[in-house]
């Protein structure tokens, strides 16, 4: 089991310069990493049209917290992400957050390099807190939803948590049907649906709801039968 803490953000969670110091999604990244405000950070907004709109608003949000040590990396293709720097800012680092934007792109960035299996080998052996929102949360699964609402598409993503299949902005772009798809296709995975403003903490194989919204979670053994779905608030907690 791995010892990182892994946490997916369903999208829209309050960031930039009116976020709530204490009570926000983002704040709770510091707290549990336990070498909070002092955590070394890097953001990675590659799955993102907006490179420096999005460093911008992360870096705001992270220094409001009183984070100093913050560091991008700007990757928009396969051969700019095995560079020495980048490695040895992954080593140093505490923290990691993916962004939102388009999932295929981080993974065709990041499949078959050095740098995920640096990052995979930390995770899995170090107190190490990684994190993604929307689409940066839904290339944590290794069978990953690229698109579709009416027929679901998929590709592969960075296997960072196996077990589920993840998708974000769950209510508000009704897509209940794409992930019931999704998990159709590959019945050995868990459906977990993330509300927007809404995140699960994962830790030894256990999760935790934060955040304003709901989570919805689908256990592929219930489509022996009548599919059956759970619908988890926050504070809720789920054993994969």
């Amino acid at each position: 089991m791995s010892k990182g803490i892994l946490i997916p953000i369903g999208g829209a969670e309050s960031k930039g310069s009116k976020v709530d110091i204490d009570n926000s999604i983002l704040s709770e990244v510091i707290k549990v990493s336990k070498f909070g405000t002092d955590s070394n950070i890097i953001i990675i907004p590659t799955a993102s049209s907006y490179q420096n709109e999005i460093d911008s608003e992360y870096r705001t949000t992270f220094e409001r917290f009183g984070c100093k040590n913050i560091k991008t990396l700007f990757i928009s293709s396969k051969d700019e992400v095995d560079s020495a720097d980048n490695l040895d800012l992954l080593n140093n680092s505490n923290i990691l957050m993916f962004s939102g934007g388009n999932q295929s792109k981080i993974s065709e960035c990041f499949l078959g390099t050095k740098f995920l299996e640096c990052l995979k080998n930390k995770f899995n052996s170090e107190h190490f807190v990684l994190v993604g929102t929307s689409a940066g949360a839904m290339c944590m699964s290794e069978n990953m939803i690229t698109g579709g609402d009416k027929n679901v598409k998929c590709g592969i993503g960075l296997s960072l948590m196996p077990e589920l299949i993840i998708d974000t902005h769950f209510i508000k772009r009704n897509r209940l049907n794409r992930l019931v798809e999704a998990i159709s296709i590959y019945p050995n995975r868990i459906g977990v649906g993330l509300a927007e403003d809404t995140a699960i903490i994962i830790k030894n194989g256990k999760f935790r709801v934060i955040g304003s919204g709901s989570v919805t979670v689908f256990d592929s053994n219930d489509l022996k039968n009548d599919l059956e779905f759970s619908v988890l608030s926050p504070g809720d907690t789920f054993n994969i």
